[in-house]
């Protein structure tokens, strides 16, 4: 990634103040260098007290009140925008729209209601799983769920050795993924392959 990550003291910082108690409470341990980085939140490798592991999505300090100053600012370049571009698009709709998903994207308890209803809608689907969630750990700001394990999807390789057929799981993933669009209306939206693995015959999205 080439967003830069937050250092680990606001991680911590973000963490204790949004759980009202220090992480230690509920970590053995929380790995300093992310798995990941992006403009809203960072991901971190973490194990709970009981030995579990898990990951740990931290949203990043402040991204709240910088992102609602730039659609700000956009609204009011919006104002100055020659008027043969207006009629191409409503620009404050646009930017309403974006806020709107912004904001979603960046409650966490919203995402925590995703996994459930995406395990809900799933749960008679033999071969399909999703990562748990840890409710009891999970708030607006930080999420914690199941660290999951498994072969990446488009490692041919490794799948071959383990004996999985790549035609079945094409067939499997691509079945799942109309039913997810067209019996559910409630669909994975970025089913990239670095969102799906391979973890004991089912595929974990």
């Amino acid at each position: 990634s080439d967003v830069e990550p937050m250092p680990f003291e606001q991680v911590e910082a973000v963490i204790d103040a949004s759980f009202g108690y220090s992480w230690k409470d509920v970590f053995a341990s929380i790995d300093k260098k992310p798995l990941g980085a992006a403009s809203i939140a960072q991901v971190h490798s973490a194990v709970l007290k009981d030995g579990q592991s898990v990951v740990v999505k931290v949203q990043r300090k402040g991204i709240r009140d910088i992102m609602s100053k730039d659609v700000e600012l956009m609204h009011r370049l919006a104002k100055i925008v020659p008027p043969p571009l207006k009629t191409l698009t409503d620009i404050d709709a646009l930017l309403d729209e974006f806020w709107r998903s912004a904001q979603e994207e960046m409650d966490f308890l919203h995402e925590q209601g995703n996994l459930e209803a995406f395990a809900e809608n799933n749960k008679a689907v033999a071969f399909v799983t999703c990562p748990k969630v840890y409710k009891e750990f999970t708030t607006a700001y930080v999420l914690v769920m199941e660290k999951v394990d498994g072969i990446a999807i488009n490692d041919k390789q490794a799948l071959l050795q383990e004996g999985y057929s790549l035609k079945e799981i094409g067939e499997k993933l691509a079945d799942n993924f109309v039913k997810q669009i067209v019996d559910d209306g409630f669909f994975h939206a970025d089913p990239h392959p670095g969102n799906l693995k391979i973890r004991d015959g089912k595929i974990v999205w």
